[in-house]
């Protein structure tokens, strides 16, 4: 009987120490699998984010008319630039103000959004028109909306292709 003296003891500080691992293991994914969803949630805020900047860019420049559009019109003036790394030939493109950023009840969630306009190339032949209350032609160009948003360590990129319709009088379109 002498050599079973403190055996409950070494017994029960193996148990204990076997249950503090597997307590530490669980809570270690827990922890891994809280990060999964943060990510989640991270990422689809700044895709919302970045949908409602594009949203509100397109409000923008259809307001009274489209009045605005002139800024996106003159975009297509702007020189073509070379990737230094790449060396392709970039549209000619202009970043623009964040509409959504500190604008009115709304405040965007994301750390940054970043938006540029880019010109694509003139609208194929069959979307040029006639307009008849101001009896000028119709010229159509292709511009991609590019918006970038971050929200700590979640990053979204998104590519908006529009339309631009813009009014020439006849005689001086190309």
């Amino acid at each position: 009987m002498k050599h079973q003296n403190g055996s409950t003891l070494v017994v029960s500080l193996v148990l204990l120490t076997i249950i503090t691992l597997v307590a530490v293991y669980s809570l270690e994914g827990s922890n891994i699998q809280s990060k999964m969803v943060a990510n989640s949630l991270f990422s689809t805020l700044t895709y919302q984010e970045c949908r409602n900047e594009q949203e509100a860019n397109i409000r923008f420049y259809n307001v009274d008319g489209g009045a605005n559009r002139n800024e996106l019109i003159d975009i297509r003036q702007l020189p073509e630039t070379v990737d230094p790394i790449t060396n392709v030939t970039l549209p000619p493109t202009k970043k623009v103000d964040s509409i959504t950023m500190g604008r009115g009840a709304y405040t965007p969630k994301s750390d940054s959004i970043t938006v540029s306009w880019s010109y694509i190339q003139e609208a194929p032949a069959s979307r040029a028109g006639y307009n008849i209350d101001i009896e000028s032609q119709s010229r159509a160009y292709l511009y991609e909306n590019n918006c970038e948003s971050e929200f700590r360590f979640a990053k979204n990129s998104q590519t908006l292709g529009a339309v631009v319709e813009g009014l020439e009088q006849a005689g001086n379109i190309n």
